[in-house]
Formats: C-alpha cells, sequence, structure tokens
C-alpha cells in the first residue's frame, strides 16, 4: 500500500493567492482581475513546508521558509521576477530544479491574476522597483509551497 501512496506522491505543491483588500472601491470584475499601476507593488506572504512521507505512508511537516517580502509592481513585470523569487524560495533543501519550476509556476500565476499596464514599459515618472508615493496601493500575494519527499524507516 504504501509503494501505491509513493506512487501518486507529486513532488510539489503550488498555491498563490491574493489577500481581499475591503479599501478597494472597485467592482467585482476588477477586484477579481485588478489593473495594476507601475507605482503599486506586492507583498509576498512565503511559506515553504517539507513534506516527508516515510514508508509506512507517516507525515511529518517542517517548515522551510516563512517569511515576507515587498517588490514593486513593475520591477516584477519588468523581467526581474526570475531574480526576485529565485533569491526569495533559497533555501539549501529546495533543490534548484524544483525552485526552478516552482518559480516558473508562480510567474505564471501572478500574471493571471492582474491585468499589467501598458506603461509598465515606459520609465516615466519613477525607477524601476521604487515604492515612492506611501499611498500606492501592495497587493498581498499568499505563496504557500508544499515539497514532498520520501522516507526509508527502515534504514
Amino acid at each position: 500500500m504504501a509503494s501505491l501512496f509513493a506512487a501518486q506522491l507529486e513532488p510539489y505543491r503550488c498555491r498563490v493567492s491574493r489577500l481581499y483588500q475591503p479599501l478597494l472601491n472597485v467592482n467585482d470584475e476588477l477586484q477579481n482581475c485588478p489593473k495594476l499601476k507601475p507605482t503599486e507593488g506586492f507583498i509576498f506572504y512565503t511559506k515553504v513546508l517539507s513534506r516527508t512521507i516515510d514508508s509506512n505512508s507517516h507525515a511529518r511537516l517542517t517548515t522551510l521558509l516563512h517569511y515576507s517580502e515587498e517588490i514593486g509592481c513593475k520591477s516584477f513585470v519588468q523581467e526581474e521576477d526570475l531574480d526576485f523569487l529565485h533569491s526569495h524560495l533559497s533555501h539549501p533543501n529546495l533543490p534548484s530544479k524544483l525552485r526552478e519550476e516552482i518559480v516558473q509556476e508562480v510567474i505564471h500565476k501572478v500574471r493571471h491574476m492582474f491585468v499589467f499596464d501598458d506603461s509598465f514599459d515606459s520609465d516615466h515618472g519613477s525607477r524601476v522597483g521604487e515604492l515612492s508615493d506611501l499611498r500606492s496601493l501592495q497587493y498581498c500575494l499568499v505563496l504557500e509551497i508544499v515539497v514532498d519527499t520520501q522516507e526509508d524507516v527502515n534504514n
């Protein structure tokens, strides 16, 4: 039975969600996929867990990473998202090949959660990544990743 369970085990699960922001005064359609401005920012609340499954199908969770970090929407959109996410998800127990898959999935999910304004391509107003207006919106994104590993209790 343990081998059947192990055969169905995926290497990781990744979920990206946006925290509800009650101060946004927009209709539901725009709320679901807001149009970002270059001066706005993201706050990533990240939790990476390692779930170890032994040969007896017992699971043990260990927290690898748990913290938050900010990045300007403009920086994220202008291909700095790769560098940001690679460093944000950096941990010795998270293999680089797996981290690359997770980074690509997170970028894909975030880019489908928002509409990116055409002004992201121009450089008027603010420097890349600068959150100059303290009243600018910051979108809170929760990033939850569970990495599955197996452990042989008979060794």
